[in-house]
């Protein structure tokens, strides 16, 4: 993945709640000025509350934790070629919030693996997203932290280079990234983009040149990219090693064929320590009776066919890392609205070399317009030292009132 801030066990500290508060105040007293001054200026406030209570399986016995999300959203536009968006963010959790690293790898592999060293999951006061947005014409300038979500994948995305979505959770909200970017538009559903996240220098910071269109009923794109990996699993041991520069080049394709939406996925990277593919091919279609299946392939040219794993994999995967070991992943879901409020699902994760599978039945049901609740099994099936089988079984429940 690419560079990530912070250097310890624990994450970096996020500003304080007082000092995010003063800010989304600021921002919403200069949008409220802003569209108040102009005539066609808009302002809108909005958010939710969130409450997600999780059980998982350790190797001493069942763990629980939760947290309670509360996001505001704060969203104006002054005349017709300037729109700002924020997006303050507060969430307390309790219950297991340190993890040891013993804990994540399988048993035989505990004994490589230092006692004592844990990361923490701590209560968090950030602003998930903060950006201005220039138009004049085709041209488009973005400053601040925004969305680079790019790719067609349902839960694997190999052109998503900056914020991975959750394997287990991968429909979830994500956090936005700082940087600038410029975008032209080049005719109907077609623009080139080129994206600077800055960092510590020019030479470490992110670039990115994107281009996308549409041809022939698809949406195509291409990029490459220059991003840093910093060693995570390092970090924790206390052992990091420098930087590693990688250069990245890929593209994503997505269309409809008569009663089949497919799209395909890929990149080729390369770093000092190798190169290496990653590749998605996935489709959906609606059955008989309403239900949606989704089926999606994943290949990552890192990843390993064998069942024992190098302990720095499953630490990799454990601190963020890397997202998978197995290099065969596939992903499938079913799912059918129930009248009008529910929507059951089932959906499955199957690691293709060592057999293992996550199953992930799921439902969801919205009590009224603004008020959602989402529960979700996790139930392995492997042995001990297969990826899914040694992550245990678990599940989640989550409730969100919006307003």
């Amino acid at each position: 993945m690419a560079r990530r801030r912070g250097g310890s066990a624990s994450p970096a500290p996020d500003p304080p709640a007082r000092a995010v508060l003063a800010g989304v105040v600021l921002a919403t007293l200069l949008l409220s000025a802003g569209a108040a001054s102009a005539q066609s200026g808009t302002f809108r406030l909005s958010g939710y509350l969130e409450h997600q209570f999780s059980l998982a399986e350790t190797p001493d016995g069942w763990t629980h934790t939760d947290y309670d999300r509360l996001r505001l959203d704060i969203e104006g536009r002054a005349g017709r070629g300037v729109s700002a968006s924020a997006a303050v963010v507060w969430q307390i959790y309790r219950g297991r919030t340190r993890i040891d690293l013993r804990d994540v790898v399988p048993a035989a592999l505990r004994d490589q693996v230092p006692r004592g060293v844990t990361f923490t999951i701590d209560d968090r006061q950030f602003l998930n997203h903060a950006y201005v947005a220039l138009y004049a014409g085709p041209f488009t300038v973005t400053a601040g932290k925004q969305y680079l979500a790019w790719g067609r994948g349902l839960v694997f995305n190999p052109t998503e280079l900056f914020r991975p979505k959750i394997l287990f959770d991968p429909g979830y909200e994500r956090e936005g990234v700082g940087a600038l970017s410029a975008t032209v538009e080049a005719g109907t559903l077609s623009d080139v983009a080129l994206v600077y996240v800055p960092e510590e220098a020019w030479r470490t910071s992110a670039k990115v040149a994107r281009a996308r269109s549409h041809l022939a009923g698809f949406d195509v794109s291409a990029l490459v990219a220059e991003t840093w990996d910093d060693d995570a699993v390092g970090e924790l041991l206390g052992a990091p090693d420098p930087l590693r520069r990688r250069y990245t080049l890929g593209g994503d394709i997505s269309g409809e064929l008569p009663g089949v939406g497919i799209w395909a996925e890929g990149t080729w990277s390369t770093r000092d320590d190798g190169d290496w593919v990653e590749l998605i091919v996935g489709g959906n279609t609606t059955l008989p009776g309403n239900v949606l299946l989704n089926i999606e392939g994943y290949f990552d040219g890192r990843g390993e066919w064998a069942k024992r794993y190098p302990v720095e994999e499953w630490l990799a995967v454990a601190v963020g890392e890397r997202r998978t070991i197995g290099r065969g992943l596939l992903f499938g879901s079913l799912s059918r609205p129930t009248g009008d409020l529910l929507t059951l699902a089932v959906a499955g994760l199957g690691n293709l070399g060592d057999g293992s599978v996550a199953l992930l039945p799921n439902a969801r049901y919205s009590f009224a317009e603004n008020v959602d609740l989402f529960l979700q099994l996790v139930l392995a099936v492997g042995p001990d030292g297969s990826e899914f089988g040694t992550q245990g079984h678990g599940g989640f429940i989550r409730g969100r009132v919006y307003f």
